[in-house]
């Protein structure tokens, strides 16, 4: 019988932690799936000799001609697949023994939801947990949230697709090299496409010096503040657009250093506005919508929330206690937040 899984694993050099991604996929209490390996035409020719050195006849290994670059060889990948759902394990992670068992039946059990992640335990390169990762998404609205205060909602590394949708959804765009993760995320999301966490540790996602992520973390930056302030304008679809971009993401200060009563009055009305459309455009229910409000003010505080009732105060007592209420918006805290979310939170979500 025809296999109904793909596991896909894309490889540039890879080695020496190669061993382990297929391995643990070659381990899995699932078993009846084909394995592809697409080889990015990697400089290290060792790479190719010790995949095909494996006698497991699950292992479909193509081998690039030239270097196509991840998004590229991802779309590649999804025109040789001819099975419903897919399964991506990077080639410097470790799939714990349940993954593609526990994913796939999520996805056969839950038909609207169109992919999926699971809880990851971050490891060093020599298999030493660092941390754990852990989030839950309840709804659609949830999923839109993360991706309008620029944070990716689903891991990548860990994710389980069905490849109908990914390619509905245009599949892995070059235009975003550095930042492809969060930009097929972002489309999916803006698409009304829906997503889960599973509130299980399916990964050992391994952080290493030799990540691209830390080569390229200037580049990733700019594509990924380039991606988020496309999805503010597919709502809002004026300039002021990147000024409340900026807000949510905690990044500097959009409004020029001059925060004041009446600056801080435009970023709420830009908020209302960007809630509104939201609504419409994507059709939210109350639920979906409230969802959304929460992880959004959760990230930039509730001050702006109570603006309308802050304005009645003095100015000299309004910024005191819109900074109580939102502490995230103090210029240090904003500073450190920043440079967390871009030396941490932006290399752990967007790419390897």
């Amino acid at each position: 019988m025809k296999p109904k899984v793909t596991v896909l694993t894309c490889v540039y050099n890879g080695l020496p932690y190669l061993k382990e991604a297929i391995d643990s996929t070659l381990n899995q209490t699932y078993s009846d799936f084909e394995y592809l390996i697409i080889d990015d035409c990697s400089p290290d020719k060792e790479v190719v000799k010790f995949i095909e050195s494996y006698d497991d006849p699950r292992i479909r290994l193509v081998k690039n001609e030239v270097n196509l670059g991840v998004s590229e060889t991802m779309n590649k990948a999804f025109a040789m697949i001819d099975t419903p759902y897919v399964v991506r394990i990077d080639q410097d992670d470790v799939n714990l023994p349940n993954r593609v068992e526990e994913q796939i039946g999520y996805l056969e059990s839950h038909p609207d939801i169109d992919i999926v992640c699971s809880w990851e335990h971050t490891i060093d390169s020599n298999g030493k947990i660092l941390g754990n990762w852990k989030r839950k998404l309840d709804n659609y609205g949830e999923f839109l949230g993360y991706i309008l205060i620029a944070l990716c909602p689903i891991w990548h590394p860990s994710i389980s697709f069905r490849k109908q949708s990914m390619l509905d959804a245009g599949g892995f765009n070059h235009d975003y090299l550095r930042a492809e993760d969060f930009e097929v995320t972002t489309r999916l999301a803006l698409k009304r496409y829906s997503a889960a966490v599973i509130q299980e540790f399916h990964l050992l996602q391994r952080q290493h010096d030799d990540r691209q992520s830390i080569e390229f973390c200037d580049a990733q930056q700019e594509v990924t503040r380039r991606i988020h302030n496309e999805a503010v304008e597919n709502f809002l679809g004026h300039p002021d657009a990147k000024i409340l971009a900026a807000f949510l993401r905690l990044e500097g200060d959009p409004l020029c250093g001059k925060r004041n009563k009446e600056n801080i009055k435009i970023i709420d009305i830009l908020l209302k506005d960007l809630f509104a459309q939201v609504k419409e455009k994507q059709e939210l229910t109350d639920v979906e919508l409230k969802s959304l409000k929460r992880i959004i003010f959760k990230r930039i505080g509730v001050g702006i929330k109570y603006t309308a009732y802050l304005t009645w105060l003095p100015s000299f007592l309004f910024l005191p206690t819109f900074y109580l209420l939102s502490p995230q918006q103090l210029p240090e805290v904003r500073k450190y937040a920043s440079m967390f979310y871009h030396n941490v939170i932006r290399k752990r979500y967007f790419v390897k």
